[in-house]
């Protein structure tokens, strides 16, 4: 019996012990795990779907966009600055789109409250095309240079703004989203002061732009730059939608519009332009 014994006492330690490995097991599995979360999510492979459909939706009719637009100016007989920019400005958020379907500057951001996704090629879309808007509604306007350097300032701050409090933390995300919303008012004061006396064309495209304008901002604090309190899908489909209204609403009203928009001036002008290449052709073949 003391013989059996021995072995029951040295049994008990390894029963003991076996729980002691299997508990000291996970400890070391969840820090890998934490660790891991960010490496293992790789753009655009986890995207969900509707986030890529959404994204290609927006490249393609930026394209498209861009194709009408090339068109319109080919096809008239001088060129303009107002047709060039919205095609530049299709072009650009065409390429912005299409490099967020890629997963291309895609920022999965794990130093805020819970993980977000940043699409910094959005930013940089807003940085270039939204002057371009704002440089049409100057050509428009004929406003002076100091108003388009003005227009146009705010806008770049505005951006920097929201680009800064994307990537940045609570509570000081929401200092930049509060200044990007004081360089938006400014950008409204000053849009809202040339519809005196401008055209209904022109009040159209100005009301679009404010009213696209407004919506962004509201985005980004209900989207995974602020509060997160939209879903990764809708932020992105609201997003796409207000990008189609406010650059090829905007450009295919306007340019089709075109005369009307701008007074007739741009008319006669190319028609003087069309008169005098006819009067040079005449008087060289007189020479």
């Amino acid at each position: 019996p003391a013989e059996d014994a021995a072995p029951a006492e040295d049994a008990a330690p390894a029963e003991d012990a076996a729980p002691a490995d299997d508990a000291a097991a996970p400890a070391d599995a969840a820090p890998a795990d934490a660790s891991g979360d960010a490496g293992s999510v790789v753009f655009p492979d986890d995207y969900p779907n509707s986030v890529k459909h959404f994204l290609l939706i927006g490249s393609l009719g930026m394209f498209i966009g861009a194709v009408v637009f090339l068109y319109l100016s080919m096809s008239r007989p001088k060129s303009s600055v107002a047709h060039s920019l919205m095609f530049l400005c299709a072009a650009i958020s065409c390429m912005a789109y299409y490099a967020m379907w890629t997963g291309l500057g895609t920022q999965y951001k794990t130093t805020d409250t819970t993980p977000r996704v940043i699409f910094l090629a959005r930013y940089a879309d807003f940085l270039l095309t939204q002057p371009l808007v704002l440089a049409t509604l100057c050509q428009i306007s004929k406003a002076d240079a100091s108003v388009l350097v003005s227009l146009v300032g705010n806008d770049v701050l505005l951006v920097l703004c929201g680009l800064i409090g994307a990537i940045n933390i609570a509570p000081f995300k929401y200092m930049w989203w509060f200044a990007g919303v004081v360089f938006l008012v400014i950008i409204i004061a000053q849009l809202l002061q040339r519809l005196e006396g401008a055209n209904d064309i022109y009040k159209m495209l100005t009301y679009i732009t404010i009213g696209c304008g407004c919506v962004y901002p509201l985005v980004w604090m209900l989207g995974s730059e602020g509060t997160a309190s939209l879903g990764l899908t809708q932020e992105v489909g609201i997003l796409v939608l207000v990008d189609l209204i406010a650059k090829l609403g905007f450009g295919l009203y306007f340019l089709f519009n075109f005369e009307d928009a701008m007074g007739g001036e741009e008319g006669s002008e190319e028609e003087q332009g069309l008169n005098d290449e006819d009067q040079q052709k005449s008087q060289q073949d007189v020479v």
